[in-house]
C-alpha cells in the first residue's frame, strides 16, 4: 500500500511539473516567439523569421508532448468527465484541427492542405468537443510523422446501424501486423529500422484509446506495412439521432 502511494504521489508531480515548470514558461516562448516573427518588436529579415519560426516548431513539438501527459491525465480520470453536445465533424472538428497544426507547422501546410474527406455519409456526431479534437489532433499528427511526405491522408465518418463508424488513413510505412496489438498501449513506440526516428511520448494513440472507450465504442488499427496505415474507431450514436 506504502508503494503505491509512494507510485501516486510520483504521479502527481510528474503532472504538476509538466503542466507549470514546462507548460507555462514554454507558452510564453511560443507567445512572444510569434509576436518577433508578426514584427512586434520590430521589423525582421527574411532569414530572421525563417529562424524564429524554426524554434517555434520545436516548441509546439513540446508542447504536442506535455500535451500527451496532460491528456492522459485527463482520460485516466475515473469520473465522468464526458460533456457531450451535437458537432459537424468537418467544420467543428476536422477543420478546426487542420487549422490548428496549420499554424503551428507551417512547414507541413502543403501536405495539410491536401488532407481530404473521404467516405462521409454522417455530417453530425453526439460526442465530447474538447475530447474529439484531442483525438484528431493526435491521429493526423502521427500521420505528418510517420506518413509518406507526397502520401494522402484522409479521414471518414459513416453511420452504420447503432454507431458512426470513424477512420483517419495515411499513405506510408504502416506497422508491421506483429506490432498493430501493441501501439495503443501506454508509452508504446514502435522500433523499426525502416522509419527514421521520431520524438515523441508514446501516449498519442494510448490517448486516442482511451478517448474512444470513454465514448463507449471500439478502435483498432489495420496497416498494409509499407504501404499505409489506418486506424478505425465506433462511437455509439443515441437511440433518438
Amino acid at each position: 500500500m506504502e508503494d503505491i502511494t509512494r507510485k501516486l504521489d510520483l504521479y502527481e508531480f510528474l503532472m504538476d511539473f509538466v503542466s507549470h515548470e514546462i507548460r507555462n514558461p514554454l507558452n510564453s516562448i511560443i507567445m512572444f516567439g510569434n509576436l518577433m516573427v508578426e514584427g512586434t518588436y520590430g521589423d525582421l529579415s527574411d532569414e530572421q523569421k525563417e529562424v524564429m519560426q524554426r524554434m517555434l516548431v520545436s516548441a509546439y513539438r513540446i508542447e504536442h508532448m506535455t500535451g500527451d501527459f496532460l491528456n492522459m491525465r485527463r482520460v485516466d480520470a475515473k469520473e465522468d468527465i464526458l460533456h457531450k453536445e451535437w458537432l459537424n465533424l468537418k467544420k467543428d472538428v476536422i477543420q478546426v484541427t487542420v487549422n490548428d497544426l496549420t499554424d503551428k507547422f507551417p512547414n507541413q501546410s502543403g501536405r495539410l492542405a491536401k488532407v481530404g474527406e473521404g467516405d462521409c455519409s454522417a455530417g453530425r456526431i453526439f460526442a465530447d468537443r474538447q475530447l474529439l479534437l484531442t483525438l484528431y489532433d493526435n491521429l493526423f499528427f502521427n500521420a505528418l510523422k510517420y506518413g509518406a511526405e507526397d502520401g494522402r491522408i484522409t479521414w471518414d465518418c459513416l453511420m452504420e446501424g447503432d454507431h458512426w463508424l470513424l477512420r483517419v488513413y495515411n499513405e506510408g510505412k504502416g506497422v508491421r501486423a506483429e506490432d498493430l496489438d501493441t501501439i495503443f498501449s501506454k508509452f508504446t513506440r514502435i522500433k523499426d529500422k525502416e522509419i527514421p526516428s521520431q520524438p515523441g511520448t508514446g501516449l498519442g494513440l494510448y490517448n486516442v484509446q482511451r478517448i474512444v472507450l470513454l465514448h463507449g465504442g471500439r478502435i483498432w488499427a489495420e496497416s498494409e506495412y509499407g504501404r499505409n496505415f489506418a486506424v478505425w474507431m465506433t462511437i455509439p450514436r443515441p437511440p433518438t439521432s
